[in-house]
């Protein structure tokens, strides 16, 4: 399988898929906040927390905090290994392993919390078994971001808002006052819904987070666990398109 180019993965029958995983970012980033107090799918602020803590005397909390982007790097690393190094290799990516690891990681961290391995849902981040959690967590959001950044050649990011937020100026800038040609214009105009639309699905998987994470605690996991099986089987589907030349792929 090869990655998408531009014009593919900007198709509408592709959109959704995009917005399927900002949403499950949103609601995981929500869970993980909801289940610990800390969030999990990006690592902006850990720099600054880490730098807090070292300056306030709390060596051993910069140390745990420093876990998070450690995570997420190496969810992104995982990824990147069976991704991206095997098309500097000449070899096809595998990002069906990818996909379906996450469904299967997101499913034992549902079966732990349910027999109390991460204790009260809620709690303090406190203990080891929290930070265990919630790294888990960085990673699935790693592995995620890792994949689909790869795809989609940088071009979709989904478990964060900062490079999304930024892309909607800068190309809204070249819409507004750059001499785009009618083609370029359109896609464009279309890579603009893509990012919207995960902005939008971000946003609403974190509010939808809430109430199911505080009926269902550990199980609310459950609707995340959907959709990750949801983008596995989606991702396989595009794979077949590709290996069969109905979309438009470069190798390396």
């Amino acid at each position: 399988m090869y990655r998408l180019e531009r014009e593919d993965f900007l198709r509408s029958s592709h959109l959704w898929l995009w917005w399927v995983l900002g949403f499950q970012a949103g609601y995981l980033n929500a869970f993980g906040f909801l289940a610990c107090g800390r969030y999990v799918s990006h690592v902006t602020g850990f720099g600054t927390q880490i730098g807090l803590a070292l300056a306030s005397g709390r060596h051993l909390f910069a140390i745990e905090l420093l876990g998070f982007p450690v995570s997420f790097i190496l969810g992104s690393f995982t990824s990147g290994l069976v991704t991206s190094a095997r098309i500097e290799k000449g070899l096809k990516p595998r990002f069906d392993l990818i996909t379906a690891s996450i469904p299967l990681l997101i499913g034992c961290l549902l079966v732990l919390g349910k027999n109390d391995w991460f204790g009260p849902f809620g709690e303090s981040l406190i203990r080891t078994r929290d930070f265990f959690l919630l790294f888990l967590l960085s990673f699935v959001c790693g592995m995620q971001n890792g994949c689909f950044a790869v795809l989609t050649k940088g071009q979709i990011r989904t478990t964060h808002l900062t490079g999304i937020s930024t892309d909607i100026g800068t190309d809204f800038a070249r819409i507004w006052s750059g001499k785009l040609q009618p083609g370029e214009r359109e896609l464009s105009w279309r890579a603009q819904v893509a990012r919207l639309g995960t902005f939008i699905s971000f946003t609403f998987g974190s509010i939808l987070s809430v109430p199911f994470s505080e009926y269902a605690q550990y199980a609310s996991l459950g609707l995340p666990l959907i959709s990750s099986i949801v983008v596995f089987f989606a991702v396989r589907f595009v794979s077949q398109n590709l290996d069969k030349g109905d979309l438009k792929f470069e190798s390396a």
